[in-house]
């Protein structure tokens, strides 16, 4: 097991890394999406950025073209910049974190604990509050904030330590566990998930594509969860983070290039953001999100977008068959929530029900047990059920071999909804801009700022 470095490490570790200790500079030219001069202070810059924001008014359109500006020397720590909660790895019963640089931990009646430095300390659930190492217990969580720029180390079970901008908020579960909720400004969150979405050797006008399709996917999650105690996971359940290990120049550099911009569309007159969902290889064609999530279809995620563009995926036709034994499936569906498929029998049958189009993806699956019942699934549900790590997408064939079922001539990794990142590389190495990238794969979409 490599030993955990010490606060003084970590801080020279930091301070090393191009741009962990600010965002990169600003050139006066014109870049994509560059927010005018202190436009974030206007009474519209406010009012999206104190409260949870009401996306439907007030957005500032923005061209991609630009305009002449600089940003603030650090914009993260800006007020008017939305924060955004980030639920870090899986709930434990024991978490150690490390700050390396001044810190305080601070409770529902305010500062419980500070120091110069933390060295790596235990923490733990204790009797429906936090146990702080040696340091202090306190009822309900509590909130690590590091002073100024240092930088908050976590080590959790299972997982390689990380760094994280921002501040942690440690929480009790009622499993007697502890949850990690990192909250940081949006901007600084991007600069985590852009290298753990794409390869870093990619062009950066897909990056910068990226860039507004995480920040319009992360800020529409942040508005609708209001009412639970984090908005993101940073897995692909939501988009994968991975703090200040996963940040570098390229990625600062897309960040900045298109601050603050989001995708929109309008709803009876009104513009509001695109569920930004995206994908790694269409395989394709790229498929209407009520088709994989359900519910009214966006018009510019209505699917269709010829995308031959993702030919140098490993992933755009499947190389090898996938087998799937038909205890096992009879297993997955006893895991889910409906309970239609929680009192299946052992499953005889499977077999695609509807496909998107002729020859295209699966819509829904057909699951027939011994006794005769037959269930109809969603197909992205069916694939995450079986697991989505063994089933790239949901655009195959079956074919019933007794005990087990194979899914042949498959094609695509992902959804298949929205931008397909693979497809957005090919477009980018060959001249294609960030703006362009996002109109064809989201067609229809208004491109504005946020704040």
């Amino acid at each position: 097991m490599t030993a955990l470095r010490s606060p003084r490490q970590l801080r020279n570790r930091a301070a090393a890394f191009p741009g962990r200790r600010g965002t990169p500079g600003c050139s006066r030219r014109g870049g994509l999406g560059r927010p005018p001069r202190g436009d974030w202070r206007t009474p519209i810059g406010r009012v999206l950025s104190l409260a949870r924001p009401v996306w439907t008014v007030g957005l500032v359109v923005l061209a991609f073209s630009g305009c002449a500006c600089e940003r603030p020397r650090e914009p993260w720590m800006s007020k008017e910049v939305p924060l955004v909660r980030v639920k870090i790895g899986d709930d434990a019963p024991a978490v150690s974190v490390a700050v390396a640089g001044p810190w305080r931990l601070v409770g529902a009646d305010g500062d419980i604990a500070t120091g110069k430095t933390l060295d790596w300390t235990r923490v733990q659930a204790a009797g429906g509050g936090i146990a702080f190492g040696a340091v202090a217990t306190a009822d309900g969580p509590v909130e690590l904030h590091p002073a100024g720029d240092a930088a908050i180390y976590v080590s959790t079970p299972g997982r390689k330590r990380c760094g994280y901008r921002g501040f942690l908020r440690l929480l009790p579960t009622k499993k007697a566990e502890v949850r990690l909720v990192n909250v940081l400004p949006m901007e600084a969150y991007l600069a985590g998930v852009l290298a753990r979405e794409l390869l870093g050797s990619w062009h950066l006008e897909a990056f910068k594509a990226q860039a507004v399709a995480a920040r319009t996917y992360a800020l529409g999650r942040r508005d609708s969860r209001t009412r639970y105690d984090f908005d993101l996971y940073d897995t692909p359940m939501s988009q994968v983070y991975g703090g200040l290990d996963a940040e570098t120049a390229k990625t600062w550099q897309a960040v900045r290039d298109t601050w603050g911009i989001v995708a929109t569309y309008e709803l009876a007159g009104r513009p509001v953001l695109l569920p930004a969902y995206y994908h790694s290889t269409c395989g394709g064609d790229t498929v209407p999100a009520g088709t994989v999530f359900g519910g009214a279809t966006p018009p510019p995620l209505a699917g269709g977008t010829r995308c031959t563009y993702c030919r140098q995926s490993p992933r755009y036709r499947w190389k090898n068959e996938v087998v799937l034994s038909k205890a096992d499936i009879t297993e997955a569906m006893h895991g889910s929530s409906t309970t239609a498929l929680r009192t299946l029998g052992p499953v005889v049958r499977v077999e695609v029900a509807e496909r998107t189009g002729e020859n295209g993806r699966a819509a829904r699956i057909r699951v027939v047990d011994a006794q005769g019942q037959s269930v109809l699934v969603r197909a992205s549900d069916w694939r995450i059920l079986v697991g989505a790590s063994k089933v790239p997408s949901t655009w195959f064939w079956i074919e019933d071999r007794g005990d087990a079922i194979a899914l042949l001539h498959g094609c695509g990794f992902g959804h298949g909804v929205g931008l397909c990142q693979y497809g957005a590389q090919f477009l980018a190495t060959h001249g294609q801009t960030a703006e362009q990238i996002l109109r064809y794969y989201y067609p229809g979409v208004v491109l504005e700022r946020a704040y």
